[in-house]
Order: C-alpha cells, then sequence, then structure tokens
C-alpha cells in the first residue's frame, strides 16, 4: 500500500478576519473531498496568520504512479482561485 502526501502552502489575500479564511479553506477542503474517498486532508500549522494557510492531503493506493498522478491533478484544481495561490508544494509517495 502507498500513502502519497502532498502538502501546499498559500498566501491568502484580502482577507480582514478568521471568518474568511476558513471559508477559504472549506472552500479548499470540499474541492478535496470531491475527489473520492482516496483522499484525506486536514490544515496544518493553523496559527500561520489570516495571510498564510497549509494544507496536507494524503492519498492512499497499491500504485505509486497512480498516486503521484491523482496527487498531481488535485494540485492543478487547488493551485490558484479568487483570494489565493500557492506559494509551496511538494510531494512524497512512501
Amino acid at each position: 500500500m502507498n500513502v502519497g502526501l502532498l502538502t501546499l502552502t498559500y498566501r491568502l489575500y484580502g482577507l480582514e478576519s478568521v471568518k474568511e479564511r476558513r471559508s477559504i479553506l472549506r472552500h479548499l477542503v470540499a474541492i478535496v473531498r470531491a475527489e473520492g474517498p482516496a483522499f484525506a486532508v486536514c490544515e496544518i500549522a493553523p496559527d500561520a496568520g489570516l495571510q498564510r494557510a497549509s494544507l496536507r492531503i494524503a492519498h492512499l493506493s497499491t500504485d505509486a504512479t497512480h498516486t503521484r498522478a491523482a496527487l498531481g491533478r488535485l494540485e492543478g484544481k487547488l493551485e490558484r482561485g479568487n483570494g489565493y495561490e500557492v506559494i509551496e508544494a511538494t510531494t512524497e509517495v512512501l
């Protein structure tokens, strides 16, 4: 069994409250959850302030190539949106 980990660090723009920050993160988490049960997502370093956020996404599969491809496609969907952009992304397969 292979576990792939995708860590995304975001820069968040124009936020004035924690409520706005949580709204963006809920949107990103919803995108991951829509991909199916092979994915799990959580926020890491939640005290990074209003302008930054980090998500770690896990993918479970029997094929490392499939895991890398699935995480790559998901990264493309999560790269940029209204009020946020990825400033750092790392992928590893265990």
